[in-house]
């Protein structure tokens, strides 16, 4: 293959996957404005919903997941609060990096341009797997900049992924691979809605190598230290689902909950790993009433 049609094949799986994350955001129950900010790294596509002059949130998703997951919860938490869902750079979503997030510095850096670009000295932030490990990662290095946190299924952040994960991460090369990490990653207990699977296979088939998330030694997947942990002083929220496939949650749960100053941690019942997509309506409310201070 030429380095042309390379390139001819990449514009196409890339038409390909913004086509089904359009048609993906169909899921999303209320108006929104999107718009991109400019960091350092590149073009930050960000998604707004809710009063412009309440709190607010910034909402960091899955790794492969984009922004369109929070659809069963952006009209729960856009009530109360002015959402920023956020597109990583880096990762298969409509950010358009220039230069990747190699180091976790880099990362709270990159989340640093996103507050300053969009006027915000400080925010709540709530996020899910690659999402909440992100989270962590700011808490302790502009915890200045966060009110407080909810840490929905890190990606490890407190406990090591068990060996399948990197199975499951080595077959994703294309849609017979994507397929079967959304069957290993809900336990066939949770059915993906089309539209969002459709994205995620779209987004698998999309080789560029500049939205590839690669283990890093100095980025993510990473274990936080107990003196890392120990020094979190913002309040959080951490969530883990009883059926969990990527890691023992509840050594991990043990774990934050005991390095972890005042840290709020607990098992969603009947949910595995995407807990804000399997439990929407207990995972809403509970957001909402820790961010109020319940």
């Amino acid at each position: 293959m030429t380095q042309d049609s390379m390139q001819f094949a990449s514009a196409e799986s890339g038409l390909r996957f913004y086509q089904a994350y359009d048609q993906s955001l169909s899921l999303w129950q209320i108006e929104s404005e999107a718009f991109y900010v400019s960091t350092r790294f590149g073009k930050t596509h960000i998604m707004a919903s809710g009063p412009k002059d309440a709190p607010s949130l910034i909402l960091l998703h899955g790794g492969l997941f984009s922004s369109a997951m929070w659809y069963p919860n952006i009209a729960a938490w856009s009530s109360q609060f002015r959402t920023y869902a956020v597109d990583i750079i880096g990762d298969k979503n409509k950010s358009i990096p220039t230069a990747a997030l190699d180091t976790r510095a880099d990362c709270a850096e990159w989340l640093k341009d996103v507050f300053d670009s969009l006027g915000l000295q400080k925010a709540h932030l709530a996020g899910l797997s690659l999402g909440g490990s992100h989270i962590v990662n700011f808490l302790l290095q502009a915890p200045e900049r966060v009110s407080r946190a909810v840490v929905m299924s890190p990606a490890e952040a407190f406990i090591s992924f068990h060996p399948d994960v990197y199975k499951y991460a080595a077959g994703l090369t294309g849609g017979s691979g994507a397929e079967a990490y959304i069957k290993w990653i809900t336990d066939s207990r949770y059915d993906l809605h089309p539209l969002l699977r459709r994205q995620i296979v779209t987004g698998v088939e999309w080789q560029d190598e500049k939205r590839t998330l690669k283990p890093a030694e100095n980025g993510f997947p990473y274990v936080f230290t107990d003196r890392e942990l120990k020094s979190i002083a913002v309040p959080i929220l951490l969530m883990f689902g009883e059926r969990e496939v990527m890691y023992h949650q509840q050594m991990a749960l043990e774990r934050a909950a005991v390095l972890v100053p005042g840290i709020q941690a607990e098992i969603v019942k009947n949910a595995g790993h995407l807990l804000s997509l399997e439990q929407p309506e207990y995972v809403n409310q509970r957001v909402l009433s820790f961010l109020s201070g319940e």
